[in-house]
Parts: structure tokens; sequence; C-alpha cells
């Protein structure tokens, strides 16, 4: 088998896939959960951290210079000035996974990232990307985009979970929250306003420079991706996201989920938002499209699109300008991965590189080189591209979809759906850091990674036809050529392999609320302390959640929330918390807290919007502290709230 991943990459994701020994739905093979205990045995719980997943090319921007671009590489926290043929000619540091830049008036380049309340700016040449320095937003922990709308610039507070307004760079006037905004991921500048794309509320939002909303689009499921156009004072809006109405989970598998192109007219005056059109994309091969563009060409429209997780580079035409009429559709060639696309080159964090539209099948590599297994590469692509269910169709119900689908970049989605039984309903779990955090999902009936990943596959291809038990055969790359040489299919328990490889490396980053400190403040230790009398019966401080030997002593928890956070906050063990109805008839399993910022709603069943209305909702019962679904007859005092909220804002 080669030893170059991004070749083995490029070889699993063949269109051509065969199919091995027709075994359905049993049991996960003994040889997944040896690899599983024998990984768990030589892991540091007290000191795992993400593995380097690779420079990660998240963004792409032109600059004012002619024939020079500008990107951001996300696992190597550096800005990049590239040619046209990708080549890289300087680099400069960012804040620390850099997520948003735009330019200012002026010229010059503003930067932010998620780890970091910090804009940085930089001067940029045609040789040269110089940081000239940068500004602390004072309140704010992760920024993950930012705009500028003349002397006004908008960031996206990651954490607080809203946009917040300031001045030009250097302006010392602080900064003003604008609107709330639940799971900010991106922000774009028309002209005078702004659109925002809040994923965890299924809603884009249009405000002006003072900070009004103008107008609000909201969807069933997350919107990944936007962009927009001004016509005649109205606002033309194209979103990609999920299928806009509920998720369908009656018959155990997945349905209406497939990924969707929007066209909306939006009169700002009015506030009226107008649904013009919409495209399953997903019959057309594009799936989780996190990047589109919408051009005025001449009298009509072109929409151009690129999945995630699948390959092309998909337009939509409509020459006469009638967006409400079927478009005309054509196709390129580009590899899955892209987010982000500007003049000849697209940004693509799944293969490491920057990718040429005019030669897509030679991509350039983004330095530093991953230095990853090919389990690890092939395990990220069975997660975030459709290689775990090839064979999806969109017919009916039936979606083709990807893990990332329900989890966004690993994390949630925002949803509460029914899972099908009745009348329960359930959030979206986060999959990043399941590694120690075993038993899965809120019924917990995959006691072992091994198991939950075998059953994965099995889901995820219920409605295709095909065993679920299958391996891949990489004979023939269409979109990858020159990688003919490899004779060894990929086998499906080497499948299952990769995806928990992978699984077991994506690790939460540290939490940015505590960068740079080292110590609780005296109300953060007073929330340590109730929480340690109220909750962490329940929320234990384990750094295994099945394992009781790997507790965490009180006077340890501040050392480790404060050198990387890897205390799981949570056990094996099933509740009745007195949020109903229940999951399981012993209640649901007891879900870990940590990074709790990247997670809303609230509760098995999202009834809880915010992290305070969960502690609005604590009630000490003789039976101990208990959640309660209706206003609590011995509430947590004011003071006591306050103090647990600092606390939960570390973990």
């Amino acid at each position: 088998m080669t030893s170059n991943p991004k070749r083995l990459f490029a070889l699993v994701c063949a269109t051509l896939v065969g199919l091995t020994a027709p075994v359905t739905g049993g049991p996960e093979p003994e040889e997944l959960v040896v690899f599983e205990n024998a990984v768990r045995a030589k892991t540091d719980w007290g000191s795992r951290a993400r593995a380097n997943l690779g420079p990660n090319p998240f963004k792409i921007l032109a600059t004012p210079v002619p024939g020079r671009w500008v990107g951001l590489l996300g696992g190597a926290d550096a800005v990049v000035l590239l040619d046209e043929n990708g080549r890289e000619h300087d680099r400069a540091p960012t804040p620390p996974s850099p997520t948003g830049f735009a330019f200012t008036p002026s010229g010059q380049l503003v930067v932010v990232g998620e780890q970091r309340g910090e804009i940085a700016h930089y001067d940029v040449d045609a040789n040269e990307v110089t940081r000239q320095g940068s500004r602390s937003v004072s309140g704010t922990h992760s920024l993950r985009d930012i705009a500028v709308l003349g002397d006004t610039t908008l960031v996206l507070d990651a954490v607080s979970h809203r946009i917040v307004a300031l001045g030009e760079i250097r302006d010392p006037v602080a900064p003003r929250t604008v609107a709330p905004c639940e799971g900010p991921v991106a922000i774009v500048a028309l002209d005078d306003l702004a659109i925002a794309n809040c994923l965890l509320e299924g809603a884009l939002v249009v405000i002006d420079p003072g900070g009004h909303e103008r107008a609000r689009i909201v969807h069933d499921g997350p919107l990944w991706s936007m962009a927009g156009l001004r016509d005649h004072g109205d606002l033309l809006i194209a979103a990609g996201g999920v299928e806009n109405r509920p998720l369908d989970r009656s018959d155990g598998g997945f349905g209406y989920i497939d990924s969707f192109a929007f066209v909306y007219r939006v009169t700002p005056k009015s506030g009226v938002a107008t649904l013009l059109g919409e495209v399953n994309l997903s019959a057309l091969g594009v799936v989780t499209p996190k990047w589109l563009e919408l051009l005025a060409r001449n009298d009509g429209f072109e929409l151009r699109v690129a999945g995630y997780a699948s390959e092309g580079l998909v337009s939509l035409d409509w020459p006469g300008g009638d967006l409400t009429s079927e478009p005309e559709v054509s196709r390129m060639a580009l590899p899955p991965g892209t987010t982000d696309v500007a003049g000849p080159l697209a940004a693509n964090p799944l293969l490491d590189s920057w990718v040429l539209l005019r030669a897509p099948n030679a991509p350039v590599v983004a330095e530093p080189k991953a230095t990853r297994s090919a389990e690890s590469m092939v395990g990220e692509a069975l997660f975030f591209t459709t290689l775990m269910a090839p064979w999806n169709t969109s017919e009916g119900p039936r979606s083709r979809f990807t893990c990332e689908t329900c989890h966004h970049e690993g994390y949630v989605d925002g949803r509460t759906h029914s899972t099908g039984r009745g009348d329960v309903h359930a959030t979206t779990k986060p999959l990043v850091g399941l590694h120690g955090n075993r038993p899965y999902f809120s019924r917990a009936l995959d006691p072992t990674m091994a198991r939950m990943v075998h059953n994965e596959f099995r889901v995820a291809n219920k409605h295709n036809g095909r065993d679920p038990w299958f391996g891949l055969d990489h004979a023939d790359v269409a979109w990858m050529p020159g990688l003919h040489g490899a004779t060894e299919a990929l086998s499906p328990v080497w499948l299952r392999r990769a995806l928990m490889t992978f699984l077991m490396e994506l690790e939460h980053l540290p939490n940015p609320a505590v960068s740079g400190r080292s110590a609780f403040t005296p109300l953060e230790h007073r929330g340590a302390v109730a929480f340690r009398e109220r909750c962490e019966g329940c929320h234990a401080a384990r750094l295994v959640s099945d394992d009781a030997e790997t507790h965490v002593a009180f006077a340890d928890w501040e050392a480790n929330l404060f050198t990387g956070g890897t205390i799981i906050w949570g056990r094996e063990g099933y509740e009745k918390t007195g949020i109903t109805p229940y999951v399981h008839p012993r209640g649901a399993r007891v879900p870990s807290l940590r990074r709790l910022y990247r997670k809303r709603p609230y509760f098995t069943n999202g009834s809880a919007p915010d992290l305070d209305a969960v502690l609005a909702r604590i009630t000490t019962t003789t039976d101990g502290p208990q959640h309660t679904a209706k206003a609590p007859e011995r509430p947590l005092s004011g003071g006591e709230r306050a103090s647990l909220l600092a606390f939960l804002g570390l973990l």
C-alpha cells in the first residue's frame, strides 16, 4: 500500500467502489475492539491534545495588488501571500487558528482567529505581507470572522454568540454588541450592509453599520455558506445549507437532509425576505456546499457552488434573470474539500492544498506538509465526504449526506430533532473529543468506539440498498490523475479503523477563555466550589468518562483547566434529570461539559437556549440537585448562578 497519505486519500476517493463479503448489521469485528483497547492503553489522558491535522488552507482573498492573493492557514497560524499558481511568496503570523479576514478601505488586511479576541492588521504588497500590530477586542475570547463597513468594523464573537461592532482598527472606542447570533460562522460586507451567518439558529441576519437588523432569513437547519449582490436597492442573497425541513428519523435512517442552494430577494427598507428559488444540490452531486458565489451576468445571474463533501464546481445559470425559473447547470472538475475560492485558486483544508481551478488534479500542497498516517487521512475523508455512503441517492426522503451535515466542523448544528421514537426529541451531540468519552449518544447504546463506528456505517447506508460491510477499490480515480499504481483494496475493517483513528485524533482545541491565564478569579473559584457541591455527582471530574480511577481531585482542577482542559466533566451512567420525555427507560447518559460554548441549545430536548437558562432550571430535591422543565421550587441564588456561569465558561 502506498505510504503517501495524499496519494492514498486520492485513491480511496475513487468513484468506482467494490463490495466485499455480504455481512449486514452484525457485531463489530473483534480486531476493531483490540485496536481501540490498544490505543487507549497507551493514551496519556491528562495531556492529550488535538493531533496535527495539517496546515488547513481555509480562506483565500484577492488583494488590491494585481496577481496576488492572501490565504489563511488555520492549522499553521499564518497568512500567506500567493500568486496565480498557488506559489507562496511570503507569510506572517496570525492570531491562533485564523478563520476570518478582510481588507479595510485604506487597503490594510485585518485578520481574526477562533482562539483569541484580537484583530491583527497587515500591509500587503506584491512581495510581502507584513504584520503591523494588533488590537484586543475587550470582552471577547474568540473572533470567527470580520467585515468592514466604511469606518465600522464588525466581528463575530464565537464564545458569547454575538455580533460586535467597533470603530477603525486603531479606534480606542469600546466595542458594543450589535445583535445576538447563535453559532456565528461568517460575515460578509455588501456596500453599506453586512450579512451574518448564525449557523446554530439557521439564520442569515442583514445589519447596517449602526447595528440595526434590517432583515432575517430563518431555516429549519444550518446554512453553511452565503453570498450576495445589490440589485436596485434590494439584496439578492444566495445560501447553501441543509434541506429546509425537519430531519426525518422515523425509520432509523436519515431522511430529508440533502444539500440545497436557496436564493432570496431581501428588501432592507421593509425587512421582507422572499424566497425566489431553491435547487437540490445533492441531486447534482454537490454535498455540504461551504462555498458559493452569486454573480450578475449581462441580463442574468450565475450561482457557482462547490461542495466540501463532493467533487466538482457547479454553475447554475439564469440567462434571462428570472431566479424563479429552473437554472441551466454546468460543471467543472474540482476535488472535494473546498471552503473558499478566489480568482484562479481554491482553499482546500481536506487536502491541505491550494487547488488551481485550471488544473484541479495537481493541487499545490501548503506548508508545512502534514505528517499524518494514511488511516487518519482516510478517516477524515470518511467523516467529511460522502465516502462512508457513496451510493446514497436524493430520491424522496433519501439523501446524500455526511457526518458534517449534522455536525458542523465536528460539533453541532443547533437542531433539536425527532428521534422517530414517539415524542422523544434530541439535540445534536459533538463528535469532537469522543476518544475518552464513551459510551456514545444520549441513549448510550454504543459502549465502545468500535461499536459506534460499525453502526454508523450501517445507518449511513440504510436506504441505498447496498451492504454496509464494503471495501473500496481505488483502481480508478477520475479527479486525481497519475495515481493509478496501487493494487490493494481497502477492506471494511481497514475503513472502520481509519474512521476510528481520525475520531481519536479529533480532540478539542484549548478553550480560548483561558488563553494567557493560569489561575481562577475569586468568582470562578466560588463557581468551582459550587460545581463540586451541586454538579459533580453527575458531571464527574474524570479524564475518562467510563473509568472512575481517572478522577481528578478538586485541588487539581485549576491546573487542568488552564493547561489544556482535558477533564471530561461527565460519566458513563444514566440519570433521570427531570428533562422529559427520556431518551432511554433509565434516563439519559450524563453528557460531557467540555467546551460548552460550542454546543447550543442544551438539555436532551434542547429546551435551554443558553447556560443561564440551564442554571435557572436547577432545583434542590431530597435526592440532590436536579434539572427541571418548569420554574424550580428551590432555585439557585443569584450569586451561585453567577459563579457557576463563570466556572462553566472555563470548561
